[in-house]
């Protein structure tokens, strides 16, 4: 069954921040895709930080938006995606679903993942 999913975003600086709450998982996967793509991306953001530290839940459809979102960056000509979670079934999902914790690049906290983008960004 599909659980409520929670998505703000803001900027801090040259960066663009998704926070997902909730659970992301089939029923929710569309709307994060979208918010995604049609808030940040299309936007010009190149610079993306995606909290996921109060997210009780992703399926492999929450997997998939992440690794789209990674490969449109790429795709676009580059730019920076970097994921805050410190939630141990979230990291666990990561690990277990064919090494998406050495796709992407965690940080334990937003603060750690903003500290990790380069000054001045892409």
């Amino acid at each position: 069954m599909s659980g409520h999913v929670e998505i703000t975003e803001k900027r801090n600086g040259n960066i663009d921040i998704v926070t997902v709450k909730g659970r992301l998982d089939a029923g929710s996967s569309e709307t994060a895709q979208e918010r995604i793509n049609g808030g940040v991306l299309d936007a010009g953001g190149r610079n993306l930080l995606v909290n996921l530290c109060e997210l009780d839940y992703i399926s492999s459809s929450g997997l998939r938006v992440l690794l789209a979102t990674l490969k449109r960056l790429k795709a676009d000509g580059g730019g920076a995606l970097r994921i805050a979670c410190a939630q141990p079934q979230i990291l666990e999902v990561f690990t277990m679903a064919g090494g998406f914790h050495r796709i992407f690049l965690l940080s334990p906290d937003e603060a750690t993942a903003l500290a990790g983008f380069p000054a001045g960004g892409p």
